[in-house]
């Protein structure tokens, strides 16, 4: 698998698809438990979304493939009621 412009690499995302098959849980209920389209995470995981902001970014730090928006350098970047609030939705 190669990457397409994502700021992971194939084999993180190949790690997290061993995850789904050695927990026994399918991307499509782990989509519907996270109140995420099924269609974006499997876009994530294959490579095609850059996910760099928005709802395919939220998928990927759901994933473990990018780190939660909470760290230091993160948060000088958000605006100040954005900081030090549990999750940020995503608006597209």
């Amino acid at each position: 698998m190669e990457k397409h412009g994502t700021s992971f690499s194939a084999d993180q995302i190949s790690r997290a698809r061993s995850e789904f098959k050695q927990a026994g849980v399918s991307i499509s209920d782990w989509a519907q438990r996270h109140g995420v389209p099924a269609a974006l995470v499997y876009s994530v995981l294959s490579g095609k979304s850059q996910c760099t902001r928005g709802r395919s970014h939220h998928v990927a730090v759901l994933l473990g493939l990018k780190a939660p928006p909470d760290r230091p350098s993160v948060k000088n970047l958000l605006p100040e009621h954005l900081v030090g609030t549990e999750s940020v939705a995503p608006t597209n």
